[in-house]
């Protein structure tokens, strides 16, 4: 990864939009040896702040308390620019990918008028290597996004990276300490060997269960056999199920004809006069009743059927009358606001008085406005008279009178006149109908046929029932055979597989054990080289060693007796801090830009000399450098020209009270 841009926009000291190149051409890198980039200050111009927005803009709230962050970013904003009346500022960081990606990451601050932060937004647009287009993402869920930049940058190896030079010894003080063990794995990449491990584990685990659940060949073969034997046994009752049914419309089709012989016999019958005589009686019946409904109706209902259009018309009328009344009474109670208002606005002394005729003008207009301003929708006709006064009982009893219609009487009459008309036309069929016909022998035949027609369809049920056992007995042996024969991993397979996982898993630990005992010297020969490079005393050390278990560095004196960092000097523990992170780097596969910030101040001119004749210049691809005009004075210029690509000043307007960043360095670096 390479930062190209850091971009400021009304943040903090930095007023307006200011920006830093921060990119290196890889020609300017790998050909020239331009690996640096200079930044000078003095203290209070924000050299500070540009390190602490990289490290934000990366990796947001992680490492700090809701509390620090509202200390750390209450008064982002730039104070002239809030006192403009400007209410947000913003930081941007626009980085290059190994996969040639741009990245464009961007924060925004809002605040309010009491100039206390509201809230934050986070976007970031993507380019593709080679594409004019980018696509944004508003950064809603913070830890995928936490995710996505440990890709690029894992979080623990940022205090390797980006780090304050004055506070790099705290790296060596944290020795032996869970986050720094963390950290070390993740750049050195053991956290991948670790993720290998438990992903080797897992499938150890899946494999196992999968044995568990396989079943062998002969099980799956028995439930074969057993499902070929059902189906034959299906097939037999199929058809057997398929002869009874022939059978059986056979013997419905003679039923069917017999019935056609007597019901053609029996139509000559319809005739005869004791098939006439019945339905005369059954005729008389109906009259009878016929004749009982009509009494009975109109003596209940002889009222209501005269009455029933007065009914009707007294019922809409007091319907009317009571909503009229009703919509009266809502309207005076919406009118009564007014009337108090206009009383006690007309009972006022008006001079000169006013007529009646123009008092009772005003009441009218002004219950008009009333009536329009307030939308009463109440709509009451004065031409409406009300006609009955009568209590709410008497209305609920007169709206639900019934209301019978007389064609109901006149239906009663005209079903009479048809039965006495059929009475007497059967009476004229009965004096000229002849005798009845014998059909016993058609019943006796049709009798014994739907005997036949019940048995076979008795068999058929039976064999229908039966059928349906078998196929459900075939559906769940199906079932059973499907599972079985996707169990049926082929078992032999699976534990050659267990067998291979497990002895991968065993060569995998004994090369961790190796690869970490390598990366334990590499790291060891690498803080050793570097730091007999940058020390000033040469045999101050007769032996160094890197811990495998603790992932510390051990210093001994030249009679093996070990030495204590901590009782070291600021200067010495900034060498020695300095040696590990240039180890870490060297052993790692992270090819990340370094951003260091006042790196050289405790330091005297040997050890100055050393860090940017042999460190920095090799350190990595680009190293971002925040100085003051202590650190690289004129003595040390040359020095860094020959390997630092641009450089710029953060300079600091007393008057103004905000920083502009220009080319140039101090008043050594001529650009």
């Amino acid at each position: 990864m390479l930062l190209k841009k850091l971009e400021f926009v009304n943040y903090k000291t930095y007023y307006g939009h200011q920006e830093v190149d921060l990119y290196i051409p890889e020609d300017e890198r790998k050909e020239n040896g331009k690996n640096i980039i200079l930044l000078g200050g003095l203290n209070g111009a924000g050299k500070t702040t540009i390190l602490k927005a990289i490290l934000y803009i990366l990796f947001g709230k992680r490492g700090m308390t809701e509390t620090e962050y509202k200390r750390l970013f209450s008064n982002v904003i730039n104070n002239t620019f809030f006192d403009e009346g400007g209410r947000e500022c913003q930081v941007s960081l626009s980085l290059e990918t190994d996969k040639g990606e741009e990245w464009n990451l961007k924060i925004k601050w809002y605040f309010n008028r009491d100039k206390t932060l509201s809230h934050e937004q986070r976007s970031l647009d993507v380019k593709s290597a080679g594409s004019k287009f980018k696509r944004t993402v508003q950064i809603d869920n913070i830890d995928i996004f936490n995710k996505f930049i440990d890709k690029i940058i894992p979080y623990h190896a940022a205090p390797f990276f980006i780090f304050d030079g004055e506070e790099i010894k705290d790296i060596i003080l944290r020795q032996n300490s869970q986050e720094m063990k963390d950290a070390i794995h993740k750049i050195t990449g053991m956290e991948s060997y670790k993720q290998l491990l438990e992903d080797l584990h897992t499938l150890k685990q899946s494999i196992e269960r999968q044995l568990a659940r396989s079943v062998s060949h002969s099980s799956v073969k028995n439930a074969e056999t057993e499902l070929i034997a059902l189906d034959d046994s299906i097939a037999n009752f199929e058809a057997k199920k398929e002869k009874i049914r022939i059978k059986l419309r056979s013997q419905q089709a003679a039923v069917d004809d017999a019935k056609n012989d007597r019901n053609e016999k029996m139509s000559k019958n319809s005739k005869s006069r004791e098939t006439i005589v019945k339905k005369q009686t059954r005729v008389a019946t109906q009259l009878e009743m016929a004749k009982k409904e009509l009494n009975t109706y109109y003596s209940d209902n002889v009222v209501y059927i005269i009455l029933g259009n007065k009914i009707s018309k007294l019922k809409n009328r007091i319907k009317k009358e009571k909503e009229i009344s009703q919509n009266r009474i809502l309207q005076n109670a919406s009118l009564n606001p007014y009337r108090n208002f206009m009383d006690k606005l007309l009972n006022q002394s008006i001079n000169p008085p006013l007529s009646p005729v123009q008092l009772e003008q005003i009441k009218e207009l002004g219950k008009e406005i009333w009536i329009q301003e307030n939308d009463i929708r109440i709509d009451v006709s004065d031409d409406f008279e009300e006609i009955h006064d009568i209590s709410n009982k008497d209305f609920s009893y007169l709206s639900s009178l019934p209301m019978k219609d007389k064609n109901q009487v006149t239906n009663y009459i005209n079903n009479i006149e048809r039965l006495t008309q059929e009475y007497n036309g059967l009476e004229v069929e009965i004096r000229n109908a002849p005798e009845a016909v014998n059909l016993e022998e058609e019943n006796d035949t049709i009798d014994r046929l739907t005997k036949i027609v019940g048995e076979l369809d008795s068999k058929h049920r039976l064999i229908n029932k039966k059928l349906r056992d078998l196929l459900d007995q075939r559906t769940v042996l199906k079932n059973k055979f499907t599972r079985l024969n996707n169990q049926d991993s082929n078992t032999e397979e699976l534990q050659e597989r267990l067998q291979n996982v497990t002895n991968t898993i065993a060569a995998m630990k004994e090369y961790v054990t190796e690869v970490t005992k390598l990366k334990a010297e590499h790291i060891r020969d690498e803080f050793s080289s570097m730091l007999k490079v940058l020390f000033r005393k040469q045999d101050e050390f007769g032996k160094i060693e890197f811990d495998i278990n603790t992932y510390s560095v051990r210093l001994f004196s030249d009679r093996m007796q070990e030495i204590s960092i901590q009782e070291r000097s600021a200067g010495e523990m900034q060498m020695i801090s300095s040696a590990l992170i240039w180890a870490l780097t060297k052993v790692s596969d992270l090819s990340l830009p370094m951003v260091i910030d006042t790196p050289l101040g405790r330091l005297d001119s040997y050890h100055r000399n050393h860090l940017i004749n042999h460190y920095y210049k090799n350190l990595s691809e680009q190293v971002i450098i925040l100085s003051t005009d202590t650190e690289i004075t004129s003595e040390y210029v040359n020095l860094m020209e020959q390997s630092s690509y641009k450089q710029y000043m953060l300079d600091y307007d007393e008057r103004k009270k905000y920083t502009v960043i220009r080319d140039g360095y101090f008043d050594f670096v001529r650009v």
